[in-house]
């Protein structure tokens, strides 16, 4: 079974490019530009559940 930040990295994140990502439950919860609102929009979507947050590169594409 993969954990949330293995599948993380094998997601296509090339349309959140330049933004914050929440994944939760194996599924992205939440995308922003500022990480505060990410995190206060994760914490609703996750519950007690701690998320895998991480920023997308600008340069973000599919290889």
């Amino acid at each position: 079974m993969y954990s949330d930040y293995e599948r993380l990295i094998k997601m296509d994140l090339s349309q959140y490019a330049g933004k914050w990502v929440a994944v939760c439950d194996s599924k992205i919860v939440a995308a922003n530009s500022s990480i505060k609102q990410l995190i206060k929009e994760s914490e609703a979507k996750c519950g007690k559940k701690k998320p895998v947050i991480t920023k997308v590169s600008s340069t973000a594409r599919i290889l």
